[in-house]
């Protein structure tokens, strides 16, 4: 599985009643195309947002927001770093 990362603009900011709407009806689809959710980022004010996915590609969850509708800016393959390890060398 690869990490993926979903991007978005909120214009105006994103409401929690909003929010809800969009996880509901992603849920199912991610659940079909064996997506699962990792995080989910908020600018402070709203306005900007990422999700990170454990998911087969990144067409995959393009596929799954077009099919609900709900709307993104960008979908994108991303490498995780864990920086509480320390660096070997």
């Amino acid at each position: 599985m690869a990490h993926v990362v979903v991007e978005y603009e909120f214009d105006p900011p994103l409401s929690d009643e909003a929010l809800a709407r969009a996880s509901s009806l992603l849920g199912p689809c991610l659940e079909v195309r064996n997506v699962k959710k990792l995080r989910t980022v908020l600018s402070a004010d709203r306005t900007r947002g990422f999700c990170l996915f454990e998911a087969p590609d990144a067409e995959t969850l393009r596929e799954a927001y077009r099919s609900v509708h709900v709307p993104f800016k960008a979908v994108w393959s991303a490498q995780l770093f864990d920086f509480a390890s320390p660096s070997q060398g």
